[in-house]
């Protein structure tokens, strides 16, 4: 049975977190609803506390997988000075990028393994 969520959006970077995870995961249901999750995620760490939320950290070379609770942020005055403008975006590898409030540096998780926003 296949299933069909219509969605309206311009956004075409919440298209693509949709079809990448709809692919991983074989949901399309997961898609969307992890699609809205990274964007509620990313709406909260453009302001100046920041998000709190809960991701799984990629599989080890055994397949486990840990969890992982992170405070990330995107705010400019914050992690502005560290960005230098000459990477590739992790978005073109199907992640999320976030400066890492608690570890001082920047991280990132795969769009799939988003679990929750907490805050």
């Amino acid at each position: 049975m296949n299933t069909i969520i219509a969605t309206a959006t311009n956004n075409a970077l919440v298209v693509a977190h949709i079809k990448t995870i709809t692919r991983k995961t074989g949901s399309a249901l997961m898609g969307a609803s992890k699609a809205l999750l990274i964007e509620e995620a990313k709406r909260q760490m453009r302001t100046t506390s920041g998000c709190h939320f809960i991701y799984l950290k990629k599989a080890d070379k055994w397949g486990r997988q840990e969890v992982r609770e992170a405070f990330g942020t995107l705010n400019e005055a914050i992690c502005g000075k560290h960005i230098n403008g000459r990477g590739e975006s992790p978005e073109h590898h199907e992640c999320t990028c976030y400066w890492d409030m608690e570890k001082g540096g920047f991280r990132s998780f795969r769009w799939e393994n988003l679990v929750a926003v907490l805050s």
